[in-house]
C-alpha cells in the first residue's frame, strides 16, 4: 500500500507542476481572458433575453385584454344591429 500511495502522490505533484507551468503562460492567461470575456457577454445577452421576454409577454397581455375588449364590442354591435332589423321588418 506505501508504493501505491507515493505513486499517487508523484502523479499529484506533476499535475500541480503542469497546471503551475500552464498557468504562467502568456497564451494560456489571454485565452483564460477571452473566455472570460465571451462569458460576460453571454451573460449580458442572457439578461436582455429576459427582458425582452418580460416585455413580450406584457404586450401579449395588452393584446389579449384589446382582443376581448374588441370581441364584446363586435357582439354588442351585432346585437344591436339585430335588433333594429328585427325592429324594421316587425312593423312593415
Amino acid at each position: 500500500m506505501p508504493a501505491r500511495k507515493s505513486v499517487i502522490s508523484q502523479l499529484t505533484s506533476v499535475g500541480e507542476g503542469a497546471l503551475g507551468k500552464i498557468a504562467q503562460n502568456p497564451v494560456t492567461a489571454k485565452a483564460l481572458e477571452g473566455a472570460l470575456q465571451a462569458k460576460e457577454r453571454v451573460e449580458k445577452l442572457v439578461s436582455s433575453v429576459g427582458d425582452l421576454e418580460t416585455r413580450v409577454s406584457k404586450l401579449e397581455k395588452r393584446m389579449d385584454a384589446l382582443d376581448k375588449a374588441k370581441r364584446t364590442a363586435a357582439k354588442k354591435a351585432s346585437t344591436a344591429s339585430k335588433a333594429s332589423s328585427t325592429k324594421s321588418t316587425g312593423s312593415a
